[in-house]
């Protein structure tokens, strides 16, 4: 192909550096919540990306899902790998499916539900980077035995609450968020 616009020289980093990478499917550390009903793999950190991007697995139990909340410092966004899940956006809720990507930025309130009767599984992507770190440190490790942890009461939560201060998350769940 011969461009007719400034190419840089072929020992220009641009060429040569190589600055992506890869994540296996098998990689990334496993966090547990709300008692085993999701299970978070954190595939990126901001470490990783400098932190622009934060990218975590969810495996999300039927019912099972996140208080509403919002971030104060990133955009979230989801791809919907498999299942069936409501969201909370605002004051409204609305239903998405395997194949479908939400986005959803930073100062809005915003939960999810697994709503169908299988595991459903969600990518979830933080722009910038930083929200994975709440995962990293607060969640619980994966029992070498197989038991699942205690389920997240609101006890725990509230003895989160300088850490969702630190990470500027705000909690915001209504009796009616599911109905």
């Amino acid at each position: 192909m011969d461009l007719q616009v400034p190419v840089p020289a072929e020992d220009d980093p641009i060429w040569t550096a190589a600055r992506g990478f890869v994540v296996r499917k098998e990689e990334g550390p496993l966090k547990l919540l709300n008692g085993g009903g999701e299970k978070a793999k954190v595939k990126v950190t901001g470490e990783q990306t400098g932190g622009r991007l934060s990218l975590m697995e969810m495996d999300v139990a039927p019912g099972f899902g996140n208080f509403p909340h919002a971030h104060g410092a990133e955009d979230e966004a989801f791809y919907i790998a498999s299942g069936d899940f409501r969201f909370v956006n605002g004051a409204g809720t609305f239903e998405a499916g395997a194949g479908d990507f939400v986005y959803i930025p930073r100062l809005t309130r915003h939960g999810f539900k697994n709503i169908g009767a299988e595991t459903g599984t969600l990518m979830v992507f933080y722009t910038p980077a930083g929200a994975e770190q709440f995962f990293l440190k607060y969640a619980d490790d994966p029992d070498p035995a197989g038991n699942p942890p205690p389920e997240w009461t609101q006890e725990r939560y509230e003895a989160m609450g300088e850490a969702l201060k630190a990470h500027k998350m705000i909690l915001l769940p209504k009796a009616d968020d599911w109905a």
